[in-house]
């Protein structure tokens, strides 16, 4: 892909997020900002944004009891924190800091206990009694652990840090009760993007739909329409780009290690995807597969259409004389949906053309295509399972070499291990929005042209 980069290369953050109730009309912004400034830090603009939301104000109290601000990483959720944790410190208030792992809320701890010991806080840095409390001990602010030992508190702020690793409501279920005591309590959530198992983070996501009058849910993030290597989107997801914080160079190199999928999506775009599985294979080890192929020799053909029918690959495989696989991309064909019955004829002559000795197939998505294919044969179940596995092996040894298979290069951004209860897994799309037909198809040509060869029969 070629990046539309900005003329000239200046691109700063979209301060405002893109999912947000109205902006609030009174708010302790000024309070916030001074805190800010009492600590030596300046704020961003879009930091001064969700700080106005975190203290909204509706008459003496929080116009938002819960305030959930999901935005990409590197761009200053920390120090989002530290004002408005001095804030409550200094009216006497309890704060309770915690995630699904303490040591993300931990080097939040580290980073501004030597901040506020020169505000006259006392500091305990003991491992699992973190601590900062003020002189008269009426104000604290207390790490916990991802556990029970929420129970018995009582807190009048409760941060709970990076929410799209809670996938399940354990942790919140024992949190809430430890501000139902307080008049004006309030809860804070941070975090990225999240995935199909971030059932917290999916929750409030799907709230603020509700227009809930005590609950403000915003999110910077790059919009459903921008694609991965849209730069406005970048500035979109990343409202600290260009003000010293995320430069558009880290987030560029950032973009061609990762090939534009899922990692990048989540960790730079703050999109959801639907997995955090393991990726099927590694992105440099796929990448030290690329060379030069011998001439197609009685090659193995496999083909895949999406679902939706409105995609469909074609790979061929083959053994070359050093008893490594090659395998290079046959046909990609688009739709909406695909035309079978004139996919069907051009993909039965590719295969005679090439003289393929075997064509594979998923019979649950590919049957009507399969029907045009003579000698196709379907490769599913535990098959599928083997050739998925062999697959990856042969590209972590160097045993497969690819030419020409661009799209099975950018679909394997998007391609992720499905475990079995048997210990096996299996190579699925990482979201179902995003078909990897390339991949699938590539999988079962190089499964079939890697069995053995009939041999040669003997005469006399």
């Amino acid at each position: 892909m070629t990046l539309a980069l900005p003329k000239p290369l200046k691109l700063l953050g979209v301060s405002t997020p893109r999912i947000a109730p109205p902006i609030p009309a009174t708010s302790r912004l000024k309070d916030y900002e001074a805190a800010a400034k009492e600590v030596g830090i300046t704020l961003y603009p879009w930091q001064k944004v969700a700080g106005r939301y975190m203290t909204a104000t509706n008459g003496d109290r929080w116009q938002y009891r819960e305030v959930c601000i999901v935005v990409a990483r590197q761009n200053g959720k920390t120090e989002l924190l530290i004002p408005r944790i001095l804030m409550a410190l200094r009216n006497g208030e309890s704060v309770l800091h915690t995630a699904q792992n303490r040591d993300i809320a931990r080097l939040t701890f580290l980073k501004i206990a030597p901040l506020f010991e020169g505000l006259g806080y006392q500091v305990r840095r003991g491992n699992g009694q973190e601590e900062i409390t003020s002189v008269n001990r009426r104000g604290r602010y207390k790490l916990l652990a991802p556990n029970g030992s929420a129970r018995g508190e009582t807190a009048d702020l409760v941060l709970l840090d990076e929410v799209r690793e809670q996938k399940d409501s354990n942790l919140l279920d024992a949190l809430l009760p430890t501000t139902a005591a307080r008049p004006n309590a309030q809860i804070i959530y941070l975090s990225n993007a999240g995935y199909e198992e971030s059932i917290v983070l999916n929750d409030l996501k799907r709230r603020a739909d509700n227009a809930e009058p005590r609950y403000a849910y915003l999110e910077w993030s790059a919009g459903a329409e921008r694609t991965t290597d849209d730069v406005m989107g970048w500035a979109e997801a990343n409202p600290a780009l260009g003000h010293g914080r995320i430069s558009l160079e880290t987030i560029t190199y950032e973009y061609k290690r990762l090939h534009g999928g899922p990692g990048f999506e989540t960790e730079y775009l703050c999109r959801w995807v639907a997995s955090a599985r393991e990726p099927l294979v590694g992105t440099s080890a796929w990448h030290m597969c690329h060379g030069d192929v011998s001439t197609p020799e009685r090659p193995a053909v496999a083909f895949n259409i999406a679902p939706d029918g409105s995609r469909a690959s074609a790979a061929m495989a083959w053994q070359m004389a050093d008893g490594r696989i090659a395998l290079v991309e046959l046909k990609e064909a688009y739709g909406s949906p695909i035309e079978v019955d004139e996919l069907g004829p051009d993909l039965k002559a590719l295969t005679l053309e090439h003289r393929a000795r075997q064509i594979g197939f998923a019979s649950w998505t590919d049957a009507a295509l399969a029907r045009y294919i003579p000698r196709s044969k379907a490769i599913d179940g535990k098959d599928y399972a083997t050739a998925s596995g062999l697959f990856a092996q042969l590209v972590s040894s160097g045993r497969l070499v690819w030419s020409g298979a661009e799209h099975v290069t950018e679909d394997l951004a998007w391609t992720a291990r499905k475990p079995h209860d048997s210990g096996a897994w299996t190579a699925v799309p990482a979201s179902p929005e995003r078909p990897v037909t390339s991949v699938l198809a590539a999988i079962r040509a190089v499964y079939l042209a890697s069995a053995p060869r009939p041999s040669a029969p003997r005469i006399g």
